[in-house]
């Protein structure tokens, strides 16, 4: 009957089997929510609704009409999502749709394998937003659910069960481990076949364009910018300057970043070189973090002239590079005149109270050096005050309102109005953006650095020395600068920041250590999973078989799968002891007595014939024993008592004793 087909009552999908895709379709679509429209989600709701109502008989699947206009209106939909081109997000959310109509229209076995299929896609989806190893611990266990219903599909439908399905979906999965991880430590690192759409999210940390209150708000953030893992011990919080960016362009109160200059040549390191690791979290962005000054870094980064790092491509997942940097090296004893031009220039008309002022200070300090220490005795001696949440300041002569009326700011502030002054007087300086600090991890002793810990400094060039590092902040808020930010900031702004942050968690509290340890799990993660790049292959490889040729790596990953597919075979093969039913014992030993005396049991004889042909054989009564027999033999819900037990045994032990007294007779 087609009206019945059509309704899904003669062809179904074994109903717990549905159940685990059902589950498997939430457990792959939750870690994609935060990616994609919010309304997607809502489809994919409905959708699964509209599949339970088939299954119960009340709906019916969908006609061809009805499955075009849904497609149609996915990808319109899609289009006025508002993403502005085929990004990863507008694919995975036309991924999402597909997996969420097909679900609706499963009937078949043929459907359901394609849904299936669809998942693990998904899994695999979810990682090209996210690496963590949290993410990884939550997909393993969709992966679980995944293969659970796969399991079901495959079984017969009166024997599928959830939790049976999942159990050996789970002994399936851990048995694939072993080699995956064989395959992952010794498989050649190859660049991609492929390009696809990367995320278009907004970039993290610091920007290319540098407003007062920028860096303020970015304080605020707990979220992780990267962390560093130095050969030997670190170097001193107030020596910890992470420069990032360097904003040379200044107009209506907003400091940028300025044409890129020519690239430097690496240079040999000096007796002073600090080696270290970082790894740095995604931005979106080109821009790398390193102490001053780079001198060796790795090949698909560039130096720029303005000594800052850019790398090759944007930073689209954790990226893993080496630095060494020479804090001795002098940075450009003799300047480009274009560069000195592009670091003196200032808006015409813009802050003329502080121009004025720092003529003044020159006039009276007699050298920049000088003015410079003024304007740092000046932040100490007078009511400046160093806060996170400063008041708003005008987009024009936004620095004389900060230095003369609010006299409240962040780093920024400060950094910003000495450059002012600086250039005010022809003297080439700049504002440096980065971070500053970081928070040694007790367990594993790398360095944590995280977006409150953001920062501004300033560069100033003098003839001979090259540019010289100023931090106004030392001046204003010292403890800032060797401390951290925690021991700078007062009670309302500490509030301001998340509870979860050392910052607000100083001291040795067992929250704080939960913190360090669970930042070193994910530090170990980085370390030998996401950053596990060829060039760290390459340092294992080298470490483990002594040097890398073709042969030697066949070799390796030929003894590594063996082994892996020689466990799961061990596991496959190798069973516990079938727990029996006790009246299957009591009539196993039986026969096993039996079988002594020259009584066997014929292998197609069932225990009832079996029973009768020995009572026959003996001359006894049968029907009592036998009834018992089927009972409890056959019924194997049946609850099974100690009485009857011991009274089965009791009539199967009669019946050995007459056939035993009756052989012997015969011997006789």
């Amino acid at each position: 009957d087609r009206t019945l087909m059509a309704t899904g009552v003669i062809i179904q999908i074994p109903r717990n089997t549905l159940a685990l895709l059902m589950v498997a379709q939430v457990a792959v679509v939750v870690p994609l929510a935060a990616h994609i429209s919010l309304w997607i989600v809502g489809v994919c709701l409905f959708c699964g609704f509209w599949r339970t109502q088939v299954y119960r008989g009340r709906w019916g699947y969908p006609p061809s009409w009805v499955k075009t206009l849904l497609v149609i209106a996915s990808f319109v939909g899609i289009a006025a999502s508002g993403y502005r081109s085929f990004t990863l997000e507008a694919a995975t959310s036309l991924l999402v749709l597909a997996f969420a109509l097909k679900l609706v229209e499963m009937k078949t076995r043929r459907d359901a394998y394609l849904v299936i299929y669809l998942s693990y896609f998904l899994v695999a989806t979810a990682f090209l937003f996210n690496q963590t190893i949290a993410l990884a611990a939550y997909e393993l266990v969709a992966v679980f659910v995944v293969t659970a219903a796969l399991v079901g599909l495959n079984q017969l439908q009166s024997r599928v069960r959830p939790l049976a399905s999942l159990w050996t979906a789970s002994a399936l999965v851990l048995q694939a481990i072993p080699l995956t991880l064989v395959l992952f430590m010794l498989f050649p690192r190859i660049g991609p076949l492929w390009s696809i759409p990367m995320p278009s999210a907004s970039a993290t940390g610091l920007s290319d364009r540098l407003t007062p209150g920028d860096v303020a708000s970015l304080s605020k953030s707990d979220e992780l910018a990267f962390r560093a893992v130095f050969e030997g011990a670190p170097p001193l919080q107030r020596d910890m300057y992470w420069r990032g960016l360097t904003y040379s362009d200044f107009a209506y109160g907003t400091w940028a970043v300025g044409e890129p200059l020519p690239g430097r040549p690496k240079s040999a390191s000096g007796t002073a070189a600090v080696t270290y690791e970082i790894f740095l979290e995604p931005t979106q962005s080109r821009w790398l973090y390193s102490l001053d000054v780079p001198v060796d870094y790795g090949p698909r980064m560039e130096l720029l002239g303005d000594h800052r790092l850019l790398n090759r491509e944007p930073v689209l997942s954790v990226l893993r590079y080496a630095v060494h940097s020479d804090p001795d090296r002098v940075l450009d004893k003799q300047l480009d005149p274009e560069i000195f031009t592009r670091e003196t220039v200032l808006p015409p008309g813009d802050n003329p109270r502080i121009r004025e002022y720092a003529t003044d200070l020159l006039d009276r300090a007699g050298t920049p050096r000088n003015v410079i220490q003024l304007m740092l005795e000046e932040i100490r001696s007078k009511p400046y005050r160093y806060t996170l949440n400063p008041p708003r300041l005008p987009r024009l002569n936004s620095i004389d309102e900060f230095w003369f009326e609010t006299q409240a700011g962040f780093c920024t502030h400060y950094a910003g109005a000495m450059v002012f002054a600086l250039r005010s007087l022809g003297v080439p300086a700049r504002v440096v953006g980065g971070y500053q600090g970081g928070e040694i991890n007790p367990v594993t002793g790398h360095v944590v650095v995280r977006q409150y810990q953001a920062h501004a400094w300033v560069e100033v060039w003098f003839p001979e020395d090259g540019w010289v590092r100023y931090d106004p902040t030392a001046a204003v808020a010292p403890e800032r600068v060797e401390d951290g930010l925690n021991a700078a900031l007062s009670s309302d702004d500490l509030a301001a920041l998340s509870l979860f942050t050392t910052a607000r968690m100083s001291g040795e509290g067992t929250l704080r250590k939960l913190l360090d340890w669970a930042d070193s799990v994910e530090y170990q993660w980085n370390l030998w999973v996401v950053g596990y790049d060829a060039v760290t292959q390459g340092s294992v490889l080298e470490d483990l078989l002594g040097g890398i040729t073709p042969a030697r790596i066949g070799m390796a990953i030929g003894i590594g799968g063996g082994v892996s597919l020689l466990l799961v075979c061990i596991s496959l093969f190798w069973r516990r002891p079938t727990k029996r039913h006790p009246v299957q014992k009591i009539l196993l030993h039986f026969c096993a007595h039996m079988a002594k005396r020259g009584y066997s049991r014929a292998p197609a004889e069932t225990p009832d014939a079996y029973v009768e042909r020995l009572c026959r054989i003996g001359n006894l009564e049968s029907a009592e024993v036998r009834a018992e027999l089927q009972r409890l033999y056959y019924d194997p819900n049946a609850a099974v008592s100690w009485q009857e037990l011991g009274r089965l045994r009791a009539e199967l032990r009669k019946i050995r004793f007459k056939l035993a007294f009756a052989s012997h007779s015969t011997a006789s």
